[in-house]
């Protein structure tokens, strides 16, 4: 595997560790702000320093190609991160981070490595499921049969969200949002 490659993957497991958010209490001690302000400075940060890297030209490892002149996955999974753990209901919001941490470098090492193939495509709705379901049962929400369902609709979700490909919106975002938004309606609707 190739530096950039490998390095973009690990990336990715680190999104898996920012359901730590709901641990911190509403209202942050010591600095008296509501929590909330930490996924907008989150957010603030590191758009500032896509900005500044795009109107600078400065390239890292780990960036594709065609970042050089438009908007960095990272800063993508920033904004899907900040809206799911904003905007979603905990159990899908994690179950979704979950998802997106492991399934998307898995889908694409598994597509690099095998091609587009069935089989690859059932490995990685079959780890979404189980990664959902996990992160539903992180915080105990709903039932065995509710979480089962709200995993199988994540996958339904997520995989279709991977495998869209387009230059306006990366799928770091699509496979985090599309996802969330869906499992926490039927969350919502059990």
């Amino acid at each position: 595997m190739q530096k950039d490659v490998l390095v973009r993957r690990s990336m990715h497991l680190l999104i898996a560790l920012a359901p730590a958010y709901f641990l911190l209490p509403e209202d942050l001690p010591y600095i008296g702000v509501d929590r909330w302000v930490v996924l907008v400075v989150f957010l603030a940060i590191l758009s500032v320093f896509d900005f500044w890297r795009k109107t600078t030209g400065r390239t890292f490892l780990g960036l594709r190609p065609h970042e050089k002149t438009s908007t960095a996955s990272f800063a993508w999974a920033a904004l899907g991160i900040v809206i799911a753990l904003w905007l979603v209901p905990k159990g899908p919001a994690t179950a979704a981070l979950f998802g997106v941490a492991v399934v998307d470098p898995l889908a694409g090492e598994l597509r690099s490595r095998y091609g587009q193939k069935p089989v690859t495509v059932a490995v990685a709705a079959i780890a979404y499921v189980v990664l959902a379901y996990v992160g539903m049962t992180a915080w105990n929400e709903l039932d065995v049969l509710g979480r089962a369902l709200i995993a199988v609709v994540g996958a339904c979700v997520a995989i279709p969200s991977e495998a869209l490909k387009t230059r306006y919106v990366d799928d770091d975002f699509t496979m985090l949002v599309f996802p969330a938004a869906a499992m926490a309606l039927v969350a919502l609707a059990l």
